[in-house]
């Protein structure tokens, strides 16, 4: 025997189960993002991950709960990297830097964002028992930008009078859907440049009126437009 070798570390059943929990997972994530959760069976998944096809149903139950446990793995995955993506930041760069995290998260793990937003989808109908985890990740999406919104009110960055409720529905909107049009055709959606736009919008959407140095006259309400095109038939 050579002394210098180190002995086999022997793994306890919690470290087998848990190397188990991820492939299952992982392989559920690869099948998903290809056939959907209606596609996909537990015997598929425990077969993907080489394990027995019973295994899945032994360890979580269900299919429910398994897709419940894999939009949770998938959700802490990106809060890791959002923390570090965010980090010390506040106000309108921490804005931008959400607004980064979910579209390179995007890129960075394609089957996983995929399977997330077929999900998405498949709760409203052939899986309504994620319905409710689904619309919870989106209020949370939500009020992480209200908060840093909030933010950038209070130091002058932005418009005293935003409504940052609506605009963070309408940041994580755009989000959403710039997201899904790349999932649909990526060699079409510029990513990098889509993210740039959006940045940049936000920024100038937001600002305050003394930031391009007049102020941003009130939208004329619509119902005038009437009042003045009858105005003109009486003149004609």
């Amino acid at each position: 025997m050579n002394p210098t070798s180190q002995p086999a570390v022997r793994r306890t059943q919690g470290d087998r189960r848990a190397e188990s929990d991820r492939r299952i997972l992982g392989a559920a994530m690869r099948l998903i993002a290809r056939n959907g959760a209606a596609g996909t069976t537990l015997a598929d998944i425990g077969v993907a991950a080489g394990y027995s096809r019973g295994l899945p149903s032994e360890r979580f139950g269900t299919k429910g709960a398994l897709l419940d446990s894999l939009i949770s793995r998938t959700e802490e995955a990106f809060q890791e990297q959002l923390a570090i993506d965010v980090g010390g930041k506040t106000g309108l760069a921490a804005v931008a830097a959400r607004i980064e995290a979910h579209l390179n998260g995007a890129a960075r793990s394609p089957d996983a964002v995929r399977a997330l937003y077929l999900l998405y989808m498949e709760s409203l109908t052939v899986a309504p028992e994620l319905h409710g985890h689904i619309a919870e990740l989106g209020r949370a999406y939500r009020a992480g930008f209200v908060r840093h919104l909030r933010e950038a009110r209070q130091a002058g960055e932005i418009d005293a009078r935003i409504d940052v409720q609506d605009h963070a529905t309408v940041i994580l909107g755009a989000l959403r859907g710039m997201i899904t049009l790349w999932l649909i055709d990526p060699a079409a959606i510029d990513l990098p440049a889509a993210k740039a736009v959006l940045v940049a919008m936000v920024h100038r959407g937001l600002a305050p009126p003394h930031a391009s140095g007049q102020r941003k006259q009130p939208a004329r309400p619509l119902r005038d437009a009437p009042k003045r095109r009858r105005a003109r038939s009486a003149r004609a």
